[in-house]
C-alpha cells in the first residue's frame, strides 16, 4: 500500500480522519501516513525492526515527532524539509547579527515575522511559497 505521494495544486488533501500527516512545503502537498501500522508498512523491510525499536522505547511526550520524523523518511520530502530548515537557520543567524550590532529589537522582529509569513523561496522559481 502506497500511502505517501506528493500532490500538486492548492487544495488541502484529505487527512482519512487522522490517518495521514498532511502538509505543504514549497507550494507542493506532501500526505504521508500517520499510524504506526501506516509508517510501518511504508518503510523498507530492513527499517522496519528499527522503527518498531525507536516507536517502543520512545516516551509519550515525544511520539509525535518520533512518528513525523519516520514517516518523513518515507518520501522524498526530506530535502523540502532541509531547505525549509536551512532558511529558518539563515532567518535567525541575520537576526541575531542584526540584534548583536546594536539594531533595535522590534525593526529585527518585525523584518524575521515578514520574512516568515512571505514564507520560504520555491527552488524551481525562487519567488516566496504563498498558502
Amino acid at each position: 500500500m502506497d500511502e505517501h505521494t506528493e500532490k500538486p495544486g492548492s487544495e488541502k488533501p484529505d487527512d482519512e480522519g487522522g490517518r495521514l500527516f498532511v502538509t505543504r512545503l514549497e507550494g507542493r502537498w506532501y500526505v504521508i501516513p500517520a499510524t504506526i501500522a501506516g509508517i510501518r508498512e511504508s518503510l523498507p523491510e530492513d527499517q522496519r525492526g528499527d522503527f518498531m525499536k525507536a516507536i517502543e522505547n520512545t516516551p509519550a511526550r515525544d511520539m509525535l515527532a518520533t512518528m513525523v520524523r519516520w514517516s518523513r523518511s518515507t518520501t522524498d520530502m526530506q530535502e523540502a524539509v532541509e531547505r525549509v530548515h536551512d532558511w529558518v537557520q539563515e532567518i535567525h543567524e541575520e537576526a541575531e547579527a542584526r540584534i548583536i550590532m546594536g539594531e533595535d529589537r522590534d525593526d529585527v522582529l518585525r523584518t524575521v515575522e515578514s520574512r516568515l509569513r512571505a514564507g520560504p523561496p520555491r527552488p524551481e522559481s525562487g519567488s516566496a511559497a504563498r498558502p
